[in-house]
């Protein structure tokens, strides 16, 4: 058996991608999946929820542009059933590699490809860009999630990025299918929360049943390194991933090819 890949990607940023690929991973980790947590961002803000940046000494370029093997890169993590790759700013090197290398968009792929019998599934976070790492990572993945932040900018470029992805596949550049669309640092109780949501549950896209609250606390989560599922943690965040996770499962598990393009 081989990993199911996933890439969590939008280019608009602030849309809690990072915070979603994080409690994403974790929260199939807990559930039993052997997951691997690939960070493609330069921010590395996915890393350094489980590994300080004082502590990295090889990322997703050292394998590509170095050759350092990715057994040796990656990290064990404090969860059962979870690893992370991570990432440093010299990706932000490794995106310019890229993009004059040979089949550059092809490299991430080969990367990990020597892992793939070794996990149930990939967790892939990117950068808010539509970068050849963003392009990399789209190549190596079975299914794109895209968050969606339920503000009042939210949903102004999502056909333009769907529509990047539809030309990408129709080049044959990639082939992920649109596993569903997220939304995320929803309040309810105002009408453009409760209007994105909406206009999202009516779009031609699948979406999530699930949404992500907006809480303050799910800043003091991060700042103290923290996951859903972990003590301490805001409850209704908490509870929101651990049922985001249960329908990616289930998404997982029944998903077949060509079964939804975006």
């Amino acid at each position: 058996m081989t990993a199911q890949v996933i890439c969590l990607a939008n280019f608009k940023g602030g849309v809690g991608k990072s915070t979603s690929a994080v409690n994403l991973a974790a929260c199939l980790a807990r559930a039993g999946w052997k997951t691997l947590l690939v960070d493609c961002d330069p921010q590395a803000n996915a890393s350094e929820m489980f590994v300080k940046e004082s502590d990295i000494a090889y990322d997703l370029r050292s394998i590509i542009a170095d050759g350092v093997s990715i057994e040796t890169v990656i990290r064990t993590t404090r969860m059962a059933n979870l690893d992370v790759l991570p990432a440093s700013f010299d990706l932000a090197i490794l995106a310019t590699e890229l993009v004059v290398s040979a089949n550059g968009v092809h490299r991430i792929e080969r990367a990990l490809r020597p892992v793939m019998g070794d996990y149930d599934v990939l967790v892939l976070d990117t950068g808010p860009n539509l970068s050849h790492l963003t392009l990399g990572a789209l190549v190596s993945s079975d299914h794109i999630i895209i968050p969606l932040s339920a503000t009042v900018w939210s949903t102004t470029g999502l056909r333009k990025f769907i529509r990047w992805l539809d030309e990408n596949r129709a080049e044959e550049i990639f082939e992920a299918e649109l596993l569903g669309l997220l939304a995320t640092m929803v309040n309810s109780r105002t009408r453009i929360g409760r209007d994105v949501v909406e206009d999202m549950n009516r779009s031609p896209y699948p979406s999530f049943a699930t949404t992500i609250p907006k809480r303050i606390a799910a800043e003091d989560a991060v700042v103290e390194g923290l996951v859903a599922g972990d003590p301490g943690v805001d409850q209704p965040f908490s509870n929101s991933y651990i049922a985001f996770a249960d329908e990616v499962m289930v998404k997982l598990r029944h998903a077949r090819k060509g079964a939804h393009r975006a």
